[in-house]
């Protein structure tokens, strides 16, 4: 994750604080009901021996109950908390994509007109035109079309930067994970379907956090966007 920002850091930090937060009222609300539970397990004795206790031991108990539904309803607002800092930190994550794609399309088109400058010297040099060599099929070993050079490579990073940015966009609209550039597009309005220039299965475009956001249920469908 180092290519990202500090942003991302600090909104994935606020998850994991929101998870233990969670993790801590679910364990007071379990214990509390565990010591109501041996209390009245044990107040039919402890009745027996005094029955002058039986109020103050039922009055304990219900103490311990009370402070469980406390603590249960305490999990239930961090429970929301949490749901909104693990939606914010994939918004995070989407947009430090939209950066990077940015950033290679910058790069993109700055070093095509780096090539297109030292071409036109070149054809003026050599008072001829000039084009890339073709490719090589690596099947056949014949050529096979025209290099593609590194102006193509960055936009063919940018494009994944991009289509990993809608991925997760659309699983915050639909609660599901994407098959293919068109459900993108009809969902989000983009094109990534005519620019892909590749297929969906040679690209990585889910994240590993958008896989254990729906390993772990999650589903914002619905919520702010």
């Amino acid at each position: 994750m180092g290519i990202f920002s500090k942003g991302l850091e600090q909104a994935q930090a606020a998850v994991t604080k929101a998870e233990s937060v969670v993790t801590e009222w679910k364990g007071k609300a379990s214990a509390a009901r565990e010591e109501a539970a041996r209390l009245d397990a044990e107040s039919g004795a402890a009745i027996l021996l005094d029955e002058s206790a039986a109020e103050r031991i039922t009055l304990n108990i219900q103490a311990h109950e009370r402070r469980a539904r406390a603590y249960d309803q305490a999990a239930a607002e961090a429970r929301k908390k949490l749901h909104d800092a693990q939606r914010e930190a994939l918004e995070m994550e989407a947009r430090e994509e939209d950066k990077l794609a940015a950033s290679a399309r910058k790069e993109s088109t700055s070093h095509a007109g780096k090539v297109a400058d030292l071409k036109c010297q070149l054809e003026d040099l050599d008072e001829c035109g000039w084009d890339r060599a073709a490719g090589i099929d690596v099947l056949t070993g014949r050529p096979s079309g025209q290099q593609v050079g590194k102006a193509w490579q960055l936009d063919h990073k940018a494009h994944r930067h991009e289509t990993r940015a809608a991925t997760i966009r659309y699983f915050l609209a639909t609660g599901t994970i994407p098959h293919d550039f068109s459900l993108i597009d009809n969902e989000l309005g983009t094109k990534l379907n005519a620019d892909a220039g590749t297929s969906w299965v040679q690209g990585d475009y889910i994240s590993k956090s958008l896989y254990a956001a729906r390993d772990a249920g999650l589903n914002f469908a619905g919520a702010r966007k």
